[in-house]
């Protein structure tokens, strides 16, 4: 199965921090990034739309432009960087997943994504922003469609779209039948998010493709 680090391993560093990366690359086949835009117009790394620290009654990463961003002190002493920065810091053959958490910003995600030397998927929760990423028609970039805890039409989305992937939330693999559906479509399955190794042993068992984990320790049952 391949490991992907989610947000950097979170469950061992500070979310989409370089440190993150740094401490997934050794054991990662490809990191999960959360993108949104700032205030000053460029893709930063960030899951959250808002901050805990307030800058000047700003509490908003897209209130806040790129360079405010990257001197905070949100992470355990890191701000929140650029993707640019953060991809920069990825090696050639770790893969990366970015996750988009705002419509908008499709065009410029793509951007990066078609010319990083990276395997890249595009992921999102937002069944059109998958449409839109889909339009820009680029087979060097993958396409994943998010899915939570209910099943809906989602794996018909995905396939209209043509994902490559679908990334359904871990207890919908245990519970239901998604990912033979999922397998039957056409569609790897990669579950997240995953936080244990009975979990990940269980998920394994159900013929998941790849686990976004929260700890690379997830998959120690294998050895």
């Amino acid at each position: 199965m391949r490991l992907i680090a989610h947000r950097g391993f979170d469950g061992q560093h500070s979310a989409n921090t370089v440190a993150a990366v740094n401490g997934a690359i050794p054991h990662a086949d490809m990191i999960e990034l959360d993108v949104q835009r700032c205030a000053s117009g460029e893709l930063v790394v960030a899951h959250d739309s808002l901050l805990d620290i307030d800058v000047d009654g700003l509490t908003r990463v897209e209130d806040l432009d790129a360079a405010t961003l990257a001197a905070l002190d949100a992470h355990d002493g890191e701000g929140i960087q650029t993707l640019g920065v953060v991809l920069d810091a990825i090696p050639e053959d770790t893969g990366v997943n970015l996750e988009l958490k705002q419509r908008g910003i499709v065009e410029e995600a793509l951007e990066p994504a078609r010319s990083t030397p990276h395997h890249v998927i595009i992921s999102s929760f937002d069944d059109e922003a998958i449409r839109q990423a889909q339009a820009g028609d680029d087979p060097s970039v993958e396409l994943a469609y998010v899915l939570g805890a209910t099943l809906g039409d989602d794996l018909e989305v995905a396939a209209t779209a043509d994902c490559e992937y679908v990334h359904p939330n871990a207890w919908l693999c245990l519970f239901t039948g998604i990912v033979g559906d999922a397998h039957d479509a056409g569609l790897a399955v990669n579950a997240w998010t995953v936080d244990s190794r009975v979990g990940a042993w269980a998920l394994a068992h159900r013929g998941v493709d790849g686990l976004i984990a929260s700890s690379p320790h997830v998959t120690e049952w294998v050895e």
